[in-house]
């Protein structure tokens, strides 16, 4: 008996210090974690777990393509019923449980992935892996992500963000933070629903252009894959290859960007030759819109508001013409096969 009420007494101090830890955290999230980012991923999932059972379409990559691809626009033309899952740094190991999490609710037909060098490059550092945690609908995928990711520098910062707290002694940036939260953030109205997000009016100028990009943003030519990161491309692999198993169209893309940009992205043409050698191998279909035909005179400056990230008019332009070339039955012919035949 004197062993039950011991045990007792054990449980109800844990599960004190249990709620204790849970109430402190969640103090601490709402003060520090920055809303004015997570607030449109939050209004997203909300929007995406209403429209569950109906979806048809999803659109995974990068913050590239969640002012690219507008479903409003898309859906019309195409008659399809989607939603944009693209976040800021999405690594492909989120791409794929936020493809598997869309999957269990509803019965998909097209998933499109959005590339990018520094997508394909990027290890640990750089990439954002709470987001997708946010974004996914249901308890099985968030765990399932979790248990994948292992490393617990990466799963630390989801389950306790005290431990992403660099100091709390940052009283301005908490009075603004909770203003934010209390008072909805100007950002929503950048929100156009189903995941997409408005360009703003902000036309590109030029800046950062330089000779040669960042490293991570920089294609070296004589690496070829072996430069991509392991983990990106074996969760490319399992997304290309649960979509074939379910009977899903599974498409790579690459967005235009502005010139400037990729003068100085190294050598492009051995890109996507290695981009098309692995849709070969994975029987996918893969779309490279830096080689459209027309890029340089209808994705100028003015379609981006920086040097990746189109602006509302460029976001329209894409959409449509995103339209007109999935639904061709010649799309090969909207596309160079490499950019020698720009003339530049």
């Amino acid at each position: 008996m004197r062993n039950i009420k011991n045990a007792r007494k054990v449980l109800s101090r844990i599960c004190i210090v249990f709620a204790f830890v849970f109430v402190l955290e969640s103090v601490i999230r709402f003060c520090y974690e920055d809303w004015s980012k997570y607030s449109l991923i939050i209004v997203s999932q909300r929007e995406r777990k209403e429209l569950n059972g109906t979806l048809d379409t999803i659109y995974c990559g990068p913050s590239v393509t969640f002012n690219a691809l507008d479903p409003y626009i898309l859906d019309e033309k195409l008659g399809t019923n989607s939603f944009n899952l693209g976040a800021s740094t999405q690594p492909l190991i989120g791409s794929y449980y936020l493809i598997r999490d869309t999957a269990e609710n509803n019965d998909l037909r097209h998933v499109y992935q959005v590339l990018t060098i520094p997508m394909l490059k990027r290890g640990k550092k750089g990439r954002n892996y709470t987001t997708p945690y946010k974004q996914m609908c249901t308890l099985r995928w968030r765990l399932a992500y979790l248990a994948a990711l292992k490393d617990e520098s990466r799963v630390l910062p989801i389950l306790a963000y005290s431990t992403s707290v660099k100091s709390y002694f940052q009283w301005s940036y908490v009075r603004r933070n909770i203003a934010n939260r209390i008072g909805e953030n100007q950002k929503l109205a950048k929100y156009k629903g189903r995941g997409f997000r408005n360009g703003g009016k902000k036309v590109y100028q030029g800046e950062n252009a330089q000779e040669r990009n960042a490293d991570y943003y920089y294609w070296d030519g004589t690496l070829g894959l072996s430069q991509a990161n392991e983990e990106a491309l074996r969760y490319l692999k399992k997304s290309a290859e649960f979509c074939r198993k379910n009977g899903i169209e599974y498409t790579i893309l690459l967005l235009p960007h502005p010139q400037e940009s990729l003068n100085g992205a190294g050598d492009l043409d051995n890109l996507y030759e290695c981009l098309n050698g692995l849709a070969e191998e994975l029987g996918v279909r893969f779309l490279n819109f830096q080689l459209y035909k027309n890029r340089l005179t209808e994705f100028a400056d003015d379609k981006f508001r920086d040097d990746e990230h189109m602006n509302t008019i460029g976001g329209e332009t894409f959409s449509n013409l995103f339209a007109e070339v999935v639904s061709s039955a010649h799309p090969e012919d909207y596309f160079y096969e490499s950019t020698e035949e720009f003339g530049l």
